[in-house]
């Protein structure tokens, strides 16, 4: 190691190298760096560095680039072996001279054990002399920086408090007035600031300013934080109100780190090695073990390295403690202390002195030379250690106040802890290292229980092996609790005691015989009942939670908690590692804590309470989930909410994004509490529940699968109960997912089953929405004649009996069907009516559908420019109300509209976005549906290539997916690309495919597109013979479906087939037929046609 180097982090970042001055670029160089020193001589892993480089969006390359920051870092320096590469990741090499940092704390540690006041106070002095500035002053901002420099500046006011009562000790109070003023100005809550400044003003003989000082200090806390000042200043107010004489200037007495010689150290040094032993099947730990060596096998220049392992009951802290521990043993030749600290135990956990005591006793002093005094005691705890090397093991610690005094202060020494508590305090204050243990992967969990069975077990059953681990929780306290009792069983009882895990009591399972202390339950007792009865009850209440997990909000609801407390009891149950943190205000169980609470619940909670409280949570479910289906999309009807349901408070979500953002993450909560409600009641809950969902389901793909599930058990629980609504309801759910997919005939079974349940109530307004929901459905297979006539009835049946709503869904559905026949005078009218029905109760979901349908009738009028006007209306409408899935129909719409006026970059934009839109939703179907409007956008524009890689893209994912539209849809447009290249043998075999497909599945609009398609193809080749049968196949299914459209196209290539053989009669006829079809409207295929006629 170079000798002249420097490093400076306490001000500006300064660098010194081999007597160089070094300036390192502005930006990430410096925030590694800093990191670097900030952990010198220490591992600093990889992954680290990426969270110091980004705050946000981490890049998907970020480790490969935090390593190139490193490699730019070490160019910078010029300096070999100065970083060091490991084989986690990277170490700068400094020595304890070489960092101001490492300066100030060596300085302050010297301090704090110097006995003299005025060693104290010079070397404090010196120590603070380090600080040239605030800390990182120039390092970027970034939360890292933010994160250090708290930290940091919190560790220079520890020192100018230790440096200020120095400097009281030694008569200077007068002069400290200033600086003590300026500190309670700047830290208004530091209590011990504000005792010093009352104790310098009292010694000044200022008594009434230092009692008002301390009336201003109760004042700020009262007013800002609600509480009283702490017992200490509180006593220090009264000592100066009574005059205490203590208070005044004194003798200092003999510090309590004496000199070593002082405690009579015995001439014989012991070595205790304390340690327990260690598992000879320890597996499935290896990051944590690495991280754990690395932490604390760096060269301890500045200090003793800590480490805290905390985790839930059973994880295996102390297993891997034990194990670090051993393998650690040489690098502490002076001894390795250990101790249960019983934190875990009920009110029997050790206290500091008498783990003092212990270790004193264990380096060979006799109980009669230890003193009474606990400051003392730690005075000769540090002394003793001070020229050894050893490391300290403390084991089930209860909080960070019980181990802080027995930690080693001096560089040689380690400590090395475990809790069930997230130690954060000794992270925060001590520097601590903090490695938090989940459960073991499913396979090394496997491996664990492969070690402990052997070869005892003959060929055990592998999936056996799987489940158990599974049913287990890959815990390793049970891991091993099971493979004991495997080793006790029969050979082939295996899959005997899987069945007793997955049906029986598993708790009582992951017991063995005759030792009460090895069982799951033992030690999930230990922790829940050091609990508080408040934290104990929430513990309790929490397993009433049917899903996987639960938020803040929730739990506030079912526990009648307000926030704040709510959220002081979910931090007390995380911290005792009871439950799981997994995201902010968002909490977990692991499996087997779960089962417990469940079973603590069944005892001490009554029915009722149990009852009411997990009432109040599916409530709060179907509030928020009716709330998310007003914003997302209408359910024109609705069941009926009960008295609690409506007494709660309607959430008011900021926008559709937000409202789905909720769902996104409640999913498998609401899908749980269905299937729970269903199965166990109240079923109204999943109805109601299954009801709202509905709208999240057919406009995002989340879920559906899951979705479909929950509907089908809430359908069994509303026939089992006779709900004649509730069951009409549930089929109309399943028929919108069957129907979000386009499994027509599926959702048509359940709609016809929704028509006759709400016959069978009686209920009006259901058997018209059912109507015109089974209208969608004969429009979905091409039966467009009998569409309409379905929807038109459900039109007249709302309008007779006032339901408007459901009126307003005819008109919208009775738009889109005539559009489809070409009756667009009429598909006009109706979006024109439904708009206006609208206009007293707007909903922009709703909206956006008839302004859409107005872009298709405009479409086929060649009215593009309007077309697109109505296509924007209908895409602000879907992006106000957040639904996806018809903001990207809308942008095929106006990439078609834009494609056919010229505007082929516009479209091409356009429909673009569309694909990105149903990538981001997961629907595959939907990607589809954009890669062939992708397809066509690059055909009009000459792009052929990628025209048909778009549609062969198409076609592969549809037939992966069996999406029959989708399929014909992607043969129909590489057939009109083949054909434009002249590839007439190559068009008619992709457009016979899509015929024959058409017909398979009944598809009547796909067939009429097919066998059109086919006709253009053989009139262009002079197959007049075969142009006719084709066109006269796409007539009749036009003419049977009542699709005016369809029947003028089929009758223009019919008349052009004729006219191809002579037969001029016969063209003009079918061509005068197709005009009469047109009704007069002006569109493209009018004019060609009256030019055929006027030739």
């Amino acid at each position: 190691m170079v000798e002249d180097n420097d490093f400076r982090l306490l001000g500006t970042l300064d660098v010194t190298v081999a007597g160089r001055t070094v300036t390192v670029p502005a930006g990430k160089q410096q925030v590694v760096l800093a990191g670097l020193l900030l952990r010198g001589n220490q591992v600093v892993r990889v992954s680290e560095l990426v969270d110091w480089l980004w705050d946000d969006e981490t890049p998907d390359n970020a480790a490969s680039t935090a390593q190139a920051y490193v490699r730019r870092l070490r160019q910078t320096l010029r300096a070999k072996d100065l970083i060091a590469t490991m084989p986690h990741g990277y170490r700068i090499n400094v020595g304890p001279d070489q960092l101001d940092l490492s300066r100030f704390r060596a300085l302050v540690g010297r301090a704090d054990q110097a006995g003299d006041p005025a060693d104290r106070a010079e070397l404090i002095t010196s120590a603070l002399a380090q600080w040239h500035g605030p800390a990182l002053a120039d390092i970027p901002a970034c939360s890292f920086r933010e994160r250090e420099v708290q930290r940091l500046t919190e560790e220079h006011l520890r020192a100018t408090e230790m440096r200020v009562d120095c400097d009281l000790s030694l008569g200077r109070h007068a002069e400290l007035l200033p600086e003590l003023r300026n500190l309670t100005a700047q830290y208004p809550f530091r209590e011990r600031v504000r005792g010093q400044l009352m104790l310098a003003l009292y010694r000044s003989g200022r008594q009434v300013e230092a009692l008002a000082s301390y009336q201003e200090v109760r004042a700020t806390l009262a007013d800002e934080v609600g509480v009283d000042p702490g017992e200490e200043l509180q006593r220090l107010h009264q000592r100066i109100l009574t005059n205490d004489p203590a208070l005044s200037l004194r003798p200092a007495p003999q510090p309590a780190t004496a000199d070593p010689s002082a405690i009579q150290q015995p001439a014989h040094r012991p070595v205790p090695r304390q340690l327990p032993a260690g598992l000879r099947d320890f597996v499935g730990r290896d990051e944590a073990y690495d991280q754990i060596i690395d932490l604390l096998s760096g060269d301890g220049e500045v200090g003793a390295p800590v480490v805290a392992i905390s985790g839930q009951p059973g994880v295996g802290k102390t297993a891997l403690a034990v194990q670090a521990a051993h393998q650690l043993r040489d690098q502490f030749p002076d001894g390795q202390l250990f101790v249960d600290l019983l934190g875990n135990a009920l009110d029997r956990e050790l206290t500091p002195e008498q783990v003092l005591g212990r270790f004193l006793q264990a380096f060979g002093l006799r109980p009669d030379q230890l003193p009474d005094d606990r400051n003392e005691l730690v005075g000769a705890y540090r002394t003793v250690l001070a020229d050894r090397r050893v490391l300290v093991v403390l084991d089930n610690a209860v909080s960070a106040g019980q181990v802080r005094s027995l930690l080693p202060s001096m560089p040689g020494s380690a400590a090395l802890i475990t809790s069930r508590k997230t130690l954060r305090g000794l992270a925060a204050l001590g520097g601590a290292k903090l490695v938090n243990l989940d459960v073991l992967a499913p396979e090394k969990s496997v491996e664990l229980l492969h070690t402990i069975i052997g070869e005892d077990l003959a060929q055990p059953d592998p999936g056996a092996v799987a489940e158990i681990a599974r049913l287990c929780g890959h815990l390793p306290l049970a891991l091993r609790i099971a493979g004991a009792n495997l080793l006790l069983r029969d050979d082939d009882s295996m899959q005997e005691y899987v069945t007793d895990l997955r049906h029986g009591n598993r708790l009582t399972a992951l017991e063995i015989e005759d030792d009460p202390g090895a069982a799951v339950r033992a030690v999930f007792d230990l922790s829940y009942l050091t609990l508080k009865p408040e934290a104990a009850g929430l513990f309790r209440l929490l397993s009433l939670v049917p899903g996987p997990d639960f938020s803040r909000h929730a739990v506030r609801v079912m526990a009648r908690l307000p926030d704040d407390r709510t959220d002081k009891l979910l931090a007390e149950l995380a911290t005792a590692s009871l439950i799981q943190r997994i995201a902010p205000h968002r909490f977990r169980f692991h499996d087997l804590l779960r089962l417990y609470s469940q079973e603590r619940c069944q005892i001490e909670e009554s029915p009722d309470e149990s009852g009411a409280a997990r009432a109040r949570l599916f409530a709060f479910y179907v509030r928020r989930l009716d709330a998310i289906a007003d914003v997302l999309y209408g359910t024109w009807i609705r069941l009926p909410r009960t008295q609690l349901e409506e007494s709660l408070p309607s959430p008011a979500f900021a926008d559709a994004d937000a409202a789905v953002e909720w769902m996104d993450q409640e999913g498998p909560n609401i899908i749980a509490a269905i299937l729970h409600a269903a199965g166990h009641g109240p079923a109204h809950t999943a109805w109601h529940l299954v009801e709202s969902l509905r709208a999240y389901l057919v406009t995002r793909g989340r879920y559906r699968a899951e979705g479909l599930v929950a509907a089908r058990a809430a359908l069994h629980a509303a026939k089992a109960a006779r709900e004649h609504q509730a069951e009409a309801a549930m089929h109309h759910v399943i028929a919108s997912i069957y129907f979000r997919v386009q499994e027509f005939g599926k959702a048509t079974d359940h709609l016809v089953a929704e028509l006759d349940a709400y016959t069978r109530a009686g209920a009006h307004d259901g058997r018209a929405r059912a109507m015109i929901s089974i209208g969608t459905m004969h429009q979905a297979d091409g039966k467009l004649a009998a569409a309409a006539d379905q929807v038109e009835q459900g039109v007249r049946l709302a309008g007779e009996h006032g339901f408007d709503s459901v009126r307003l869904y005819g008109l919208i559905n009775l738009s889109v069907i005539e559009e489809q026949r070409g009756r667009l005078d009429r598909a006009e009218q109706y979006a024109h009516d439904a708009l206006a029905l609208l206009a007293s109760s707007p909903n922009p979901s709703i909206e956006g559908t008839p302004r859409v349908s107005l872009g298709h009738i405009l479409v086929h009028q060649g009215r593009y420019e309007e077309a697109i006007v109505q296509y924007t209306k209908g895409l602000a409408c879907y992006r106000e109300s957040g639904t996806r899935h018809y903001e990207a129909d809308t942008l095929r719409g106006l990439a078609d509209a834009n494609r056919l006026a010229g505007a082929h970059e516009t479209a091409l934009a356009h429909a673009n976005e569309s694909m990105a839109l149903a990538e981001q939703s997961g629907v595959e179907q939907d990607q589809v549906a954009a890669l062939v409007t992708l397809s066509a956008t690059h055909q009009g524009m000459g792009h052929a290539d990628e025209a048909a890689a778009c549609a062969r893209k198409a076609l592969e994912t549809a037939r992966r997916l069996s999406y029959l539209p989708g399929e014909i849809s992607a043969l129909l447009r590489l057939a009109s690309q083949s054909r434009e290249r002249g590839n007439m043998t190559t068009a008619r075999d992709y457009a016979t495919r899509a015929a024959e497909l058409s017909r398979s599945g009944e598809l009547l609009r796909y067939e009429s597109r097919a066998e059109k398609l086919l006709a253009w193809l053989a009139y262009d080749v002079g197959d007049m013979s075969t142009a006719r049968d084709h066109a006269e196949k796409a007539l009749a299914i036009n003419r049977a479906a009542g699709a005016h459209f369809g029947q003028a196209q089929a009758l223009h290539i019919l008349g052009l087939a004729w006219d191809g053989v002579g037969d001029r009669a016969t063209a003009r006829a079918c061509w005068e037929e197709a005009l009469a079809c047109i009704g007069g409207l002006e569109i493209p295929n009018a004019e060609e046609l009256r030019r055929l006629l006027a030739a």
